[in-house]
């Protein structure tokens, strides 16, 4: 279970009350005592987090006037008897506010604090976390964590594929071939590059699928040295599209010429088949997206054949 609270923006200021018999330890970035409390925080400008989160890699240009700050603990070793994390700013007079930010149960079985929430740049480096634990008998520990000694995370530098989506659709058929499967009468709903994985361990790779007949469909991955990996297969739509996926990339290329927006020196990134509920009535349509840099055409084409400029940027 996990105590997740998202704070807005500090403007207020007010007293913090203080307290006795607790054992106060300041935590150095990159200390044996940061290793033992096993907690993360994370720093980020807010817009460079939408931009990560964002499935394309957009976002808004510019710096933000907020930092997005994520702090995540699990309630063992050390920790394991936290009650309350505090954020508290200070200044050459001492504390001008502390809140609490999530407080946990010494009888419940929560085990996990999530914390998420904004602050301004200009008084990031007046910012201290504080992690409470123990109590009585025991007595209480406070970790207090300077949220300006947090370094901030830039946003990595998107990478383009490789292999185009012909090869790597190619090299996931050959793949399959050689695992006896055959795609003779399946339909490929989806090819996407994956170039924003949360898991900084993964590399960007191509996901493509396909639907087969029964209820599972054919999931491969696709790295960026033409290695290839068969995954778990997702259930097949109930809808299946009546344009292929190459004849949707198509339909939406002369969509996009008719709109004067050239996508020719683009790579292809993303074709995937798709159901929305648009004003309560289910809408397939394809979902395609061309990159050149840090750009991004996005594109969306009906079963009719009809088609739509969602963003070219």
């Amino acid at each position: 279970m996990r105590i997740a609270v998202v704070l807005g923006f500090l403007v207020l200021a007010g007293s913090a009350a203080g307290g006795t018999d607790i054992s106060r330890y300041r935590v150095e970035r990159g200390s044996q005592l940061e290793k033992e409390l096993g907690y993360e925080v994370s720093v980020q400008d807010k817009h460079d987090e939408w931009q990560s989160d964002s499935r394309d890699g957009i976002g808004i240009e510019g710096p933000a006037p907020e930092y997005v700050v994520k702090f995540h603990a699990i309630a063992a070793g050390k920790l394991k008897d936290l009650f309350e994390l505090d954020l508290a700013l200070t200044d050459a007079n001492g504390t001008l506010l502390q809140v609490p930010l999530a407080i946990r149960s010494r009888y419940n079985k929560e085990n996990q604090v999530d914390v998420r929430f904004l602050i301004k740049k200009d008084v990031i480096n007046r910012a201290v976390l504080t992690i409470r634990c123990g109590g009585p008998p025991q007595g209480e520990a406070s970790y207090a964590i300077r949220l300006g000694e947090v370094p901030v995370l830039n946003l990595p530098k998107k990478s383009m594929p490789k292999k185009s989506f012909t090869e790597a659709v190619a090299i996931a058929e050959q793949f399959l071939r050689g695992q006896k499967i055959d795609l003779s009468n399946d339909v490929l709903l989806r090819a996407e590059f994956r170039n924003y994985l949360r898991d900084e361990r993964e590399t960007p790779r191509w996901d493509i699928t396909w639907a087969v007949a029964g209820d599972k469909g054919v999931d491969v991955w696709v790295w960026q040295d033409g290695s290839a990996k068969l995954t778990r297969g997702r259930s097949s739509p109930r809808i299946l599209p009546k344009k292929s996926l190459m004849e949707a990339v198509t339909i939406g290329e002369e969509f996009l010429r008719g709109q004067k927006i050239d996508v020719s020196k683009h790579m292809l990134l993303r074709a995937e088949f798709t159901i929305n509920f648009i004003n309560h009535r289910e809408t397939p349509f394809w979902d395609i997206a061309w990159g050149l840099d840090d750009q991004r055409v996005i594109a969306s084409v009906l079963q009719d054949g009809s088609a739509k400029l969602i963003r070219a940027r």
